[in-house]
């Protein structure tokens, strides 16, 4: 079976679960990206991104250089942004060929509420399998995330 995880990172939290969990598959990763980048100041990124999920506004994408039509299955990797995922990941669940794949999350965040985030994913994704709720690094308990990671790979090989 071939798969990949498609991500999307703003500060580096995200892509590094995603790089240790391929690398613990054998799998291939896929960084995704808007055309009009976020700005790099924190407090601009918080009004913008949380403006974007806000008023649900889908981004353009830059060009994705892979054929995933390749792909049998596809795991998300994405922060939370106001309560639910990413533009750039709503942006790319637009393509019900690419959505009609997808049978994990990876999800990353600040304090850990998940549940609205999976909800608003679920239902843009129905094949949902796998999931694993990870903690970014500034938060006291990401040391968590090792044993995390380890049961959301057993999970996937089994």
């Amino acid at each position: 079976m071939k798969r990949i995880i498609i991500y999307y990172s703003l500060s580096g939290n995200t892509e590094e679960a995603v790089k240790l969990i391929a690398e613990l598959l054998g799998i291939e990763t896929l960084k995704i990206d808007t055309v009009k980048e976020m700005p790099k100041s924190f407090a601009a990124q918080l009004l913008i991104g949380g403006g974007q999920v806000a008023f649900n506004k889908i981004p353009k994408l830059k060009p994705i250089d892979k054929d995933l039509s390749i792909y049998d299955e596809i795991f998300i990797g994405t922060p939370i942004w106001n309560s639910k995922g990413v533009p750039a990941i709503n942006a790319l669940l637009k393509d019900e060929t690419v959505s009609k794949k997808v049978t994990g999350l990876i999800i990353t965040s600040g304090g850990g509420e998940i549940d609205k985030c999976v909800k608003a994913l679920k239902d843009r994704i129905p094949n949902v399998k796998y999931q694993v709720s990870l903690l970014d690094r500034k938060h006291q308990d990401y040391q968590q995330n090792e044993g995390k990671i380890k049961k959301f790979v057993e999970e996937v090989n089994n």
